[in-house]
């Protein structure tokens, strides 16, 4: 009886005895998304900061050339930018830090940014690339939109039957919309708005798309997730250039197509992954800048792109 004894006095003190409670020395992470790397605003813009921690967000910081402008205690985690004490013509550097409950601290990207001297009167450019007018969706659909201006984009809005859905300032201006709640065989309207640094407005041609009743493998309406691999946004390509892709889905893609300029140009059912093809540019060398993209389409009939991607062929 003694020696049990000794072995269960230990355990009873531990039963007793209060655990110290593991801390949280994760800093929470902050990426500044608007304004971005090299953008040109001309006016007051609201800063956009996404921040995500492992337990709660406490609040967020935002610093131009090391100077505090102010916090802001809740998400969305913004704060108005007022720009007429800084210098015009010349780059600013932009910091954001987001401190979560236990006291860590975690800081964002800095990005350069300058004012234009100029107002900005040029409206942005906007279109809807995914889906397109006249196709048939359901399941989840990765509506995607490709904005454009002269200086900045700020944000884009997307509106289905005219309302409004959501708005993003995180490129590729992608809103996920799930049709489920939507009777089958019917048709909606799809358009988009883009907001420049500047504040003007530019407004998407509408397109129409059918919901239709789902036939593919029962429960899918994940769409596939497609990356470009290769070439990389910016870049410059001459000659024979291998095109790849990172496409997957939660059961199988079952065909990949590839755009360039808004024109389909090679497409592929089954493709392996990664999906890698050769692209001969020399047919579009005549031009220097052209937009590609990848749609990925499971059995189901769910669709994911890659959002629009620009290089330049030499």
């Amino acid at each position: 009886m003694k020696r049990l004894l000794f072995i269960f006095l230990p355990l009873i003190f531990l039963a007793g005895c209060s655990l110290p409670k593991i801390q949280d020395v994760v800093p929470p992470v902050a990426v500044l998304v608007y304004p971005y790397e090299g953008a040109v605003i001309s006016g007051d813009i609201n800063i956009n900061v996404q921040v995500s921690d492992d337990q709660e967000v406490k609040k967020v910081w935002f610093y131009v050339d090391g100077i505090e402008l102010g916090e802001s205690l809740q998400s969305p985690w913004a704060l108005t930018l007022n720009v007429a004490g800084l210098t015009k013509k010349v780059p600013h550097v932009m910091l954001a830090a987001a401190q979560d409950k236990e006291g860590n601290i975690g800081y964002s990207n800095a990005i350069r940014f300058t004012i234009a001297d100029t107002p900005d009167i040029l409206p942005p450019t906007v279109q809807i690339v995914n889906p397109q007018g006249g196709q048939v969706v359901e399941g989840i659909v990765n509506i995607t939109a490709y904005a454009e201006d002269e200086r900045s984009i700020q944000k884009v809005a997307f509106f289905i039957d005219g309302d409004s859905v959501g708005t993003t300032a995180a490129y590729p201006y992608v809103y996920n919309w799930n049709t489920a709640g939507y009777s089958d065989s019917t048709s909606h309207t799809i358009f988009a708005k883009a907001f420049d640094g500047g504040n003007n407005v530019a407004v998407s041609p509408v397109i129409q798309v059918t919901v239709y009743p789902h036939t593919g493998p029962a429960g899918d309406n994940v769409a596939p997730f497609a990356l470009f691999l290769y070439p990389v946004a910016g870049s410059t390509i001459t000659g024979n250039v291998d095109v790849s892709a990172d496409l997957r889905d939660n059961v199988g893609v079952s065909k990949a197509e590839f755009y360039v300029d808004g024109k389909l140009t090679k497409s592929q059912d089954n493709p392996p992954a990664p999906w890698v093809f050769n692209w001969n540019t020399s047919s579009k060398a005549d031009t220097l800048l052209h937009s590609l993209y990848i749609k990925a389409y499971d059995a189901a009939g769910n669709v994911g792109t890659t959002g629009l991607m620009t290089v330049t062929i030499q």
